[in-house]
């Protein structure tokens, strides 16, 4: 494996030779030949070389009559005014960052009938990279959030930006930080994809295992729906299982474990919601799953869950269950809008069967790493599973609507901003709400998370959400 950090966005300085060649031209290219005639035009001819992959420069030329014009990358200023012109500042955007040059200004003369090179060559530092801390409490003061927090994830840097913002309770003095604890939701059901891909890899279950094969003790309940129905089906919401199991079978067991069981034991004598294979979004599709690799690896779905994904992938901080007990602030606490106001949830969060589904909780450093090696999966160089089980995570299995689908885990669409494929998921418990979106070709994801939830119309955490979501990838791509 190779070694990660876990802090906060890393101070990365940068430094390069920048080459700027400005060549001046005579309009007929020829060599100097005698005075300026009156009318004349020139040509400026900017050429900026020695520039880091990705980046974009830009310099800015000013000239006689207040001549003033943004350059970017090279660049060829014609019919010019003859007279002295200055190339008077550089920036170069770096994924990131903006980076900005040590002051320079660079005279050249612009004559109708000379030609004459001007060649400067230096060195300049970079910036380091800039905490999203900003950006982040810009968008939660502008939706009234308690707290919120983001992230930006490539493929080669897990702790490329971080930024949080906020408080741990409404109205408290306890900031949050982005080493803290957030609630991922639903989000967590790729997390539950990749251990089945682990385990297909490791020969403990198919994904053509049926839930006739896995449950034979049900044999005489289970209705003739759910017998062929696959792991693999489980995932991708083909199942025609219930939504969501009943309070009293969700907490029928001692342990996780036994609550899969019941929970197994309610669903198969259930009417299916919808044909086979067909796209239904089902929590309880995701709990039998679950019982399913309970059985495989001969573990509890979530002491295989740490044994497995969490420590391969070195997550030391990610748990199940509320993030802060009651009363407390160690953690964010989750809110929720009522009346017109945010409510503190006291040691809220689902029931514990819901830990398959969504109900885990970890830093956005830990969350990142895992982001990282799904984008890994779809560059072909994963660490944790094999790139042929890795991307049954994020090929299509079910249709949703129109071009979108699920694979196991996640949405499936596509997007400009992203060349085109995507990945996607939101996740809330109605007491902490998230989002991811991953951009598989250029090979960056973004995270958006907050201990809130609206579930009114004004939908304040889902808009804050998609907003923050919209403002790192446009940070991300143009570096401010």
């Amino acid at each position: 494996m190779t070694s990660r950090t876990e802090s906060g966005i890393r101070a990365t300085l940068v430094a390069f030779a920048l080459v700027l060649n400005v060549l001046v031209l005579g309009c007929d290219g020829s060599g100097p030949s005698g005075p300026e005639t009156p009318g004349a035009t020139g040509t400026l001819d900017l050429t900026i070389t020695g520039l880091p992959g990705g980046a974009n420069a830009a310099v800015v030329v000013t000239g006689p009559s207040g001549f003033r014009r943004t350059v970017h990358g090279t660049t060829r200023l014609t019919a010019l005014t003859p007279g002295a012109y200055n190339v008077e500042a550089l920036s170069v955007g770096v994924h990131g960052g903006v980076y900005d040059a040590q002051p320079a200004s660079i005279a050249a003369t612009v004559a109708a009938d000379a030609m004459t090179p001007i060649n400067l060559t230096y060195a300049f530092t970079a910036a380091p990279l800039r905490s999203l801390d900003r950006i982040v409490d810009s968008i939660r003061v502008a939706f009234q959030l308690p707290a919120l927090a983001g992230a930006i994830v490539t493929v080669d840097d897990a702790a490329f930006a971080r930024g949080s913002a906020g408080t741990r309770r409404v109205g408290g003095t306890s900031a949050v930080t982005v080493a803290d604890l957030w609630h991922l939701g639903s989000n967590f059901k790729a997390f539950t994809a990749l251990l089945a891909a682990v385990a297909v890899d490791r020969g403990a279950i198919e994904w053509t295992a049926t839930a006739g094969e896995a449950f034979p003790e049900f044999a005489a309940v289970m209705r003739s729906e759910y017998r062929a129905i696959t792991l693999r089906e489980l995932l991708a919401h083909q199942s025609g299982v219930p939504r969501n199991p009943p309070s009293a079978v969700a907490t029928a067991g001692a342990t996780r474990t036994a609550q899969r069981d019941s929970v197994v034991s309610w669903a198969v004598t259930q009417p299916p919601t919808g044909p086979a294979g067909a796209y239904a979004y089902s929590n309880t599709g995701y709990m039998i799953a679950a019982a399913m690799l309970d059985d495989a690896l001969n573990s509890s779905f979530e002491e295989s869950m740490q044994s497995l994904v969490f420590e391969p992938l070195g997550i030391t901080d990610a748990g199940f269950g509320p993030q802060a007990p009651s009363g407390s602030a160690t953690q964010p606490v989750a809110h929720r809008w009522q009346s017109g106001q945010w409510q503190v949830l006291e040691n809220f969060d689902n029931p514990p069967v819901y830990s398959a589904p969504g109900g885990a909780h970890m830093s956005l450093g830990s969350w990142s790493l895992f982001l990282q090696e799904i984008l890994r999966v779809e560059a072909g160089t994963p660490e944790l599973v094999s790139v042929e089980e890795g991307r049954q995570m994020t090929s299509s299995h079910a249709t949703i609507s129109g071009s979108s689908s699920y694979g196991l885990g996640w949405v499936i669409t596509s997007r400009t901003w992203a060349n085109g494929r995507t990945l996607t998921h939101s996740g809330s418990n109605t007491g902490n709400h998230s989002v991811t979106w991953m951009a598989p070709e250029p090979g960056f994801a973004v995270m958006a998370v907050t201990n809130s939830y609206d579930g009114t119309a004004s939908q304040l955490s889902g808009r804050a959400l998609d907003a923050l979501a919209g403002r790192l990838i446009a940070f991300y791509q143009n570096g401010h």
